[in-house]
């Protein structure tokens, strides 16, 4: 075996709002290899050793140096595998990364493929079986299947143990350097049952969205809204432009902007309909069962209704019709990048986050969903999970990869760029390509990375990330890794907008005129707002209650929604008298709104 010099972590995403590929709705198991296993679960599970159980020299052919192969040559391992992919990717053995595994990490690898459609039927017949693979990556576990499978039937280990400089030295970094990316993976007693993909919590393409016309602005004569009397104030003056403008888009059901409105009041979510539990001042609420706020809130959207700043059918606008009124130029904000609506998007540039009578801080909330728990899992069944510790370590390097240049690049201000995100380039090591054509730089009003293959038989593949999923990547994006740097707060990108020199602007808001790519001036346009008012001080997007708490918990809220969505859109519309709120917030209580506020917030002493 050649001697593989480091390679860059796999898994990032494109970075581009086109970068989530679609996953196919049907397909067939496909077995690489044998995966018969001679011990059922519950044996397996006391044989599978704890770290301190094993002896130094048993895991001399172990290498967790960052370095090339994992297990030394001239030793056989193996790794069993159920892996998520698209129901038209090809066999895991013609995928790139399959090889680079088995060549470059000299891990031998069983896959059986299950896809979105038998994803369910495959996974619980696996744990009723006791027939487990080693690992099962794109699970899509909940918190609930987690405590399930790890905490009461042992199915699936803990990996807390694992998470150390021996066997996972890059993870164990970014956990101390960043340690709100560990708590989505950790339950109320320290247990870490899957990992996932981290992204940077507050980047710029993962923070909730919003966007305000500053050529209206501009034309009304009005400063940027910074306090949500300004922001009244700047709608109002939107309205009087011109009869058909609809001030605040977006709809009850398509890009909602009511979580900017919700964040004025000082609720800390990223949910535009206050159904999901949030902070504020701190403490766990559940906005619409609170007293404190949502009463004023539920009477500030009515005068916006009543008004005329929000479209008359905000509550049943589907997206289509949504879409259509900013495509047709009568929004003056919006909860979306505009370039995906209108060729105009220069108009615009992001909203900052606002301060009111209710809520005297500017904060943005990071978005929990930067980091993916539940996508990968160690079972029972793996004799060496310090293998599979190792194996996924490797996804979770932050190295600054190697910096690309050739004549193509002359005088492009590139940064770094991780090769694995598309396999291995095509001017880089040879070895490393492996009967791929590997990936170069193309200029397209930005650079960008593409693979040559894709680039000469574009009626075989769709996209660059068609291509991907097709010919590069095991899983999809998103599941098993990060792209942070090595700062753990930036992501490396296989394109790079901000290429784009928006230092040399006194007002960076006035680079949105000079800015040609739609992806580049919505990227900018959030970093120079909203991400700067950024807080990591969100409620945990994970949870771990045990099955029965879980189900009742679940049950109380269908109940709680159900009556919440109603009732809200009525206060909003004028179909219900405000004066009625306090006997809103009797009935929702009634319902059981406190006990669940009361399950949540106790979980959330636990954690915090």
């Amino acid at each position: 075996m050649k001697n593989w010099k480091r390679f860059a972590a796999l898994g990032l995403s494109g970075a581009m709002l086109l970068s989530l590929a679609g996953c196919g709705n049907q397909g067939s198991e496909e077995t690489s290899k044998s995966q018969s296993k001679a011990e059922n679960t519950a044996a397996s599970s006391e044989s599978a050793a704890q770290p301190s159980d094993k002896p130094e020299n048993e895991l001399s052919w172990l290498n967790t140096s960052g370095d090339l192969p994992i297990v030394e040559e001239g030793t056989k391992k193996t790794l069993s595998m159920y892996i998520r992919m698209n129901a038209d990717a090809p066999a895991p053995e013609e995928i790139w990364l399959y090889d680079f595994i088995e060549q470059a990490m000299n891990i031998d690898i069983e896959v059986t493929k299950f896809t979105d459609s038998n994803a369910s039927e495959v996974l619980s017949l696996a744990f009723a079986s006791g027939d487990l693979p080693d690992m099962i990556i794109g699970g899509g576990f909940s918190t609930a299947d987690l405590v399930k499978y790890g905490a009461v039937e042992e199915q699936i280990i803990d990996l807390a143990p694992y998470i150390n400089e021996t066997y996972m030295p890059k993870l164990s970094a970014i956990f101390e350097e960043k340690p709100e990316y560990k708590t989505p993976f950790t339950d109320a007693d320290g247990k870490v049952w899957s990992l996932g993909f981290i992204t940077a919590a507050d980047d710029r393409e993962q923070v909730s969205r919003v966007f305000l016309n500053y050529d209206w602005l501009e034309e009304c004569n009005l400063e940027v809204p910074e306090t949500l009397d300004e922001f009244t104030e700047a709608l109002r003056a939107f309205k009087n432009l011109g009869d058909d403008i609809v001030p605040l888009g977006g709809s009850y059901i398509y890009n909602n902007p009511m979580n900017y409105i919700l964040n004025a009041f000082g609720y800390v979510t990223n949910s535009p309909n206050g159904l999901e539990i949030a902070l504020r001042n701190g403490k766990v609420v559940l906005p619409v069962a609170d007293r404190e706020a949502y009463g004023d809130f539920l009477t500030y959207m009515n005068m916006l209704y009543t008004e005329g700043l929000i479209h008359p059918d905000f509550f049943t606008m589907d997206s289509s019709t949504t879409t259509a009124v900013m495509s047709e130029g009568r929004n003056g904000f919006f909860s979306q990048a505009p370039f995906v609506f209108t060729d105009d998007f220069n108009e615009w540039w992001g909203a900052l986050p606002l301060t009111s009578d209710w809520n005297d801080t500017a904060q943005w909330p990071i978005m929990n969903s930067a980091v993916k728990f539940g996508q990968a899992v160690v079972t029972s069944a793996c004799e060496e999970p310090e293998l599979a510790a190792a194996f996924m370590d490797w996804f979770f390097d932050t190295a600054e990869g190697s910096y690309y240049e050739d004549e193509s690049m002359s005088g492009v201000d590139w940064t770094s760029y991780e090769l694995s995100t598309v396999g291995p380039l095509a001017s880089g090591n040879p070895d490393y390509l492996l009967g791929i054509s590997g990936a170069k730089a193309y200029a397209d009003n930005e650079w960008t990375i593409s693979h040559i293959d894709q680039v000469e038989n574009p009626n075989e593949y769709n996209s660059n990330a068609d291509y991907i999923q097709k010919k590069i990547q095991l899983w999809n994006y998103f599941v098993l890794g990060t792209n942070l740097t090595t700062d753990y707060s930036q992501v490396k990108r296989n394109s790079n907008p901000s290429t784009f020199d928006i230092s040399t602007y006194d007002n960076p808001a006035d680079a949105r005129e000079d800015i040609t790519s739609g992806q580049a001036h919505f990227e900018l346009a959030l970093q120079e707002t909203v991400c700067k008012y950024s807080t990591s001080e969100v409620f945990p997007s994970s949870v771990y209650f045990d099955a029965d708490t879980q189900t009742e918990l679940s049950n109380l809220l269908v109940v709680i929604n159900d009556y919440a969505k109603n009732e809200t859109a009525k206060f909003i519309t004028g179909a219900r008298s405000l004066d009625e709120l306090n006997d809103y917030f009797d009935e929702i209580e009634r319902l059981g709104a406190l006990d669940y506020v009361k399950a949540y917030a106790d979980y959330y002493e636990t954690v915090k």
